[in-house]
């Protein structure tokens, strides 16, 4: 992908964090936590009606056409198919500029991928899901007739999940054999092996992520969630995941707890500082 289909994943992907993250305790407007399960499947199920619809995929990344258009249109399409929470996250995705039609499908395709894995993280197994995925892929290595058995174009997607269904009974948890049964379908990622390196690589990152809790006045926008995102990550050096609350009582700007440390930028933090600068 290059620039401006990275920054539109990185959009809907903060829009996506929002709105998967269990609400942080105390949370003033709280709300029950995603069907991850639900989400991924409806995900996975739009990206491969975009694997097959050449003309939805152009028509949904189209320069020419208002982003409100192609959101419209995006639901018209799957608004009675798939949850509100998905719809909101392709809607997201679809108002964004992509360079090549693909790279739309590739970023649900990404997407579905972070939903598992918070899924996984939720339950507590995410460690054990990336252990998981580097095994199967060291798997493949020792074992190339394995590897060309699952990555024949020829051969029926049905059959190489159903062979991975087989290979991993008992052994791995559902998560990694959702994820490695979508990645042996992926025909766009070329190499299996490589994309499971892939895959744990971004189970690594998930499992490193800081968690910055942001309380602001008014609701954020994607694109703001976005350069938050952004600016607290270089503030930390590390990546960060956004729990996002609306609180009146911040009077404008935004606070920012990540563990102990609390970035206050709001107005009720100034006016305060301002009264006991008079005060003195």
């Amino acid at each position: 992908m290059d620039g401006s289909s990275r920054r539109s994943l990185a959009v809907a992907r903060a829009r996506l964090d929002e709105l998967t993250a269990l609400p942080p305790p105390g949370t003033t407007t709280p709300r029950p936590a995603a069907n991850l399960a639900r989400l991924a499947d409806d995900l996975d199920g739009v990206v491969d009606l975009l694997d097959r619809e050449l003309v939805v995929r152009r028509a949904l990344t189209d320069p020419g056409v208002p982003g409100s258009a192609r959101s419209e249109l995006a639901a018209r399409l799957f608004g009675s198919k798939i949850s509100p929470t998905a719809l909101e996250i392709v809607q997201v995705a679809v108002t964004g500029r992509w360079a090549r039609p693909l790279d739309l499908q590739q970023a649900l395709a990404e997407l579905a991928v972070e939903v598992l894995l918070a899924q996984a993280q939720r339950n507590n197994v995410l460690d054990d899901v990336e252990d998981e995925l580097f095994r199967f892929g060291r798997l493949l290595n020792r074992t190339p007739e394995l590897s060309l058995a699952l990555s024949a174009p020829a051969a029926p997607v049905s059959a190489k999940q159903a062979l991975v269904a087989r290979l991993l009974d008992g052994k791995a948890h559902p998560v990694t054999v959702r994820l490695v049964q979508r990645a042996v379908t992926e025909r766009y990622h070329g190499d299996l092996e490589r994309r499971l390196e892939q895959l744990t690589t971004i189970a690594a990152a998930r499992r490193n992520r800081l968690v910055a809790v942001v309380l602001s006045a008014v609701p954020l926008a994607g694109d703001q969630i976005y350069r938050l995102r952004t600016a607290i990550s270089r503030y930390f050096g590390r990546d960060v995941q956004l729990q996002v609350d609306v609180d009146p009582a911040v009077l404008g700007g935004v606070v920012v707890r990540v563990g102990d440390e609390v970035v206050d930028g709001s107005v009720l933090r100034r006016l305060t500082d301002a009264r006991r600068r008079l005060l003195r």
